[in-house]
């Protein structure tokens, strides 16, 4: 339940979730495994895995949710020898060439006998919805990633009004003063890791990691016009993540401190230490995207 990437949204309207109509609802996407012809599946998935049994878990003010996907395995290499094969085999026999439609129907129909027997690859994704902020976090450090989950949450709810949460921010104007004034927002301390880069898109670019930051070397590479792109940040002595450019949260770590909170839970009781470490992580995670968002002020509307 300890979140490590973080791609975040927020609603635009006030939202109230009820457990059992929610979870009707992704009962209409359940995941299923691939069938013989199936490349790929995507469905929901019991939030606490073996140890519960709904689809949704409701705890305090958010609903943990968690989606699966499994697909078949078909190298590219394996498939493109084997069509090479038949494509040499026939214009071997029919002395002829083989050309590109011929080829591509050769590869569908290896595909189609080859899917059966093909091994299955599987991963969660998981989100949780805050009801009382409005947050929607995916646990992804890719927004295509994210975006697929909420497509299939938005399916099967029938609507999901949400925009990503720093869309109307240029985080790279943000970064880059934080950095250069080393003056970042009330609560947060700068980290040791920072990715710097020239305004143009083939410009160059400099990645440090555990580096002093305040050092003049860091400062002349600013002054000189290169702008931050990633930066790492510690919240309150509680959580350590680097924040990016267009929005998403990497890299993120809890401090002991936080973690042991719930140290004293028996793990022969997972359902309730699942639930309890839930419930703390969300939390903090909440504030710490509060206390985020209020720094960076009124956005520019698009």
């Amino acid at each position: 339940m300890w979140f490590s990437n973080l791609i975040c949204y927020k609603f635009k309207q006030d939202i109230s979730y009820q457990q059992e109509e929610f979870e009707k609802a992704l009962e209409q996407d359940i995941f299923r495994p691939c069938g013989s012809q199936d490349l790929s599946t995507f469905g929901w998935t019991k939030a606490l895995g073996k140890h519960g049994q709904m689809l949704s878990h409701f705890s305090q003010k958010s609903i943990l949710v968690c989606a699966k996907r499994e697909e078949k395995v078909l190298p590219a290499a394996v498939v493109n020898e084997l069509v090479a094969e038949k494509v040499e085999q026939i214009e071997a026999e029919e002395n002829r060439p083989v050309k590109k439609k011929e080829k591509d129907e050769i590869k569908e129909n290896l595909l189609h006998s080859l899917l059966p027997q093909a091994f299955k690859k599987s991963s969660l994704q998981f989100a949780f919805i805050d009801l009382e902020k409005g947050w929607l976090v995916v646990n992804s450090g890719s927004f295509n990633k994210a975006e697929e989950l909420l497509a299939l949450l938005r399916k099967s709810l029938g609507s999901l009004p949400v925009v990503p949460a720093f869309v109307n921010f240029d985080l790279g104007l943000f970064l880059t003063d934080w950095l250069s004034k080393m003056a970042p927002p009330a609560g947060f301390e700068i980290g040791l890791d920072a990715d710097l880069q020239e305004p143009d898109e083939n410009g160059a670019q400099v990645k440090l990691k555990q580096h002093d930051l305040s050092s003049d070397e860091v400062q002349n590479h600013l002054e000189n016009g290169k702008q931050v792109t990633k930066l790492a940040l510690d919240w309150n002595e509680r959580i350590k993540f680097m924040l990016v450019e267009d929005g998403s949260i990497k890299r993120i770590s809890y401090s002991e401190v936080l973690k042991d909170e719930n140290a004293d839970i028996p793990k022969e009781d997972m359902l309730v230490k699942l639930d309890a470490d839930f419930m703390l992580a969300s939390e903090e995670l909440k504030l710490m995207l509060e206390d985020l968002l209020s720094s960076l002020g009124d956005a520019e509307e698009e």
